[in-house]
């Protein structure tokens, strides 16, 4: 097969050899087209997140749980411009709510310390080594950022080099609640602080990784159409925190598996079902293959004239449906719209308001009795 495809670059006339890529050869190095300031802004923007992934990596914290902020600090206006300029991509790989740029260390109350190396030194000074150890300890921050800049430094006699201490950033414990680290020649800060709110985010992040591994498992390929459902018991004190994630940011894990989930019973055409922990929470994951609506659900077709019965319209840009406001003779409650109307129109893991006469359909209403006849536009955010 291989030499089929390789024929394909060098015979222009076969129609379709331009619409991949891999039909086109390789284009001639032109040095007119390398962009110097995209190469730099690029280079900023690696530094930052290698750093800001060190400082991860160091104080335990897996990229699943948000922190509030990673800070930039250099000296160089050029450096902090270039980072603000592919912030989008620093805060989305460090999974951070914000980055902040300052050329002032002092107002972070930063500081450089140093140890020495004692495989180098030990070897080289011998019995010098105590007292220069004892001074280098004792260099000041105005004194290690000369060092740094000149790369050597005279300590009792002795020519020390830069390179031959382990220099590391320390942030003084009353300016907050950052982790320093210098790596590319930048330095960051990363705000360690966390909430509720940004640890119930990194449980609902740990909920999508689950079930992607049972998707997996299921060997199940990403346009399988599927409902996840999830049984808890959020009596259990080790589940109350995960039952709140799930319930709080139920959107976010349909975007996260664009798929439905849903904390109820688990319907027929079952995939497969698996009890899963985080954190020291135990639930139920099952996995259902996409079920189809029979005509006596809330979704209805009416082949000739109109439905017998109360019912009323749904609206989403060009598509109308009419739906019955009691589906086997169970009054249809606006949760349960809320999700026939994401099923309808494939809008899982999206913000939905129903719109009826101008005012919101409040998702706690069990009775829609009022909504006969009428036409429920449906807005999405």
């Amino acid at each position: 097969s291989s030499g089929i495809n390789a024929e394909w670059p060098l015979r222009p006339g076969i129609k379709g050899a331009s619409d991949s890529i891999h039909y086109m050869m390789l284009p001639k190095y032109d040095p007119k087209m390398v962009d110097k300031d995209i190469e730099r802004r690029v280079s900023v923007m690696q530094a930052v997140i290698e750093t800001g992934r060190v400082l991860r990596d160091r104080n335990t914290l897996p990229i699943k749980y948000p922190l509030k902020e990673v800070v930039l600090v250099d000296a160089n206006p050029t450096t902090l411009a270039d980072a603000q300029a592919l912030e989008s991509y620093i805060v989305s790989e460090l999974n951070v709510k914000k980055l902040t740029v300052s050329s002032d260390k002092k107002k972070y109350d930063v500081k450089l310390t140093a140890k020495p190396n004692h495989m180098i030194l030990g070897k080289r000074l011998k019995k010098d080594f105590k007292p220069v150890s004892a001074a280098i300890a004792k260099l000041t921050d105005a004194q290690l950022t000369e060092m740094k800049e000149l790369g050597k430094r005279e300590i009792v006699g002795h020519t020390i080099g830069f390179d031959e201490m382990h220099v590391g950033y320390e942030v003084n414990s009353e300016s907050g609640s950052y982790a320093a680290a210098s790596m590319h020649n930048v330095l960051v800060l990363l705000d360690l602080s966390t909430d509720q709110e940004m640890m119930d985010e990194g449980l609902a992040r740990e909920v999508i990784n689950r079930i992607q591994k049972l998707r997996k498992s299921a060997k199940l390929v990403p346009t399988d159409k599927i409902s996840i459902f999830y049984a808890i018991d959020s009596k259990k004190k080790d589940n109350e925190d995960m039952s709140r994630a799930m319930r709080n940011y139920q959107d976010f894990i349909e975007t996260g598996v664009k798929s439905p989930f849903l904390g109820e019973p688990a319907q027929e055409n079952v995939i497969i079902s698996e009890e899963v922990e985080v954190k020291g929470s135990r639930f139920q994951l099952t996995l259902c293959g996409d079920v189809k609506k029979s005509s006596s659900g809330p979704v209805v077709q009416w082949p000739q004239g109109r439905p017998s019965g109360k019912y009323f319209t749904v609206n989403y840009n060009d598509s109308s449906r009419e739906i019955l406001l009691q589906p086997n003779g169970n009054q249809l409650s606006a949760i349960r719209l809320e999700r026939e109307v994401k099923a309808m129109y494939g809008l899982f893991g999206r913000t939905v308001i129903l719109s009826f006469n101008g005012s919101a359909v409040k998702c706690t209403t069990r009775d829609l009795t009022f909504l006969d006849g009428g036409i429920v536009t449906v807005i999405t955010a």
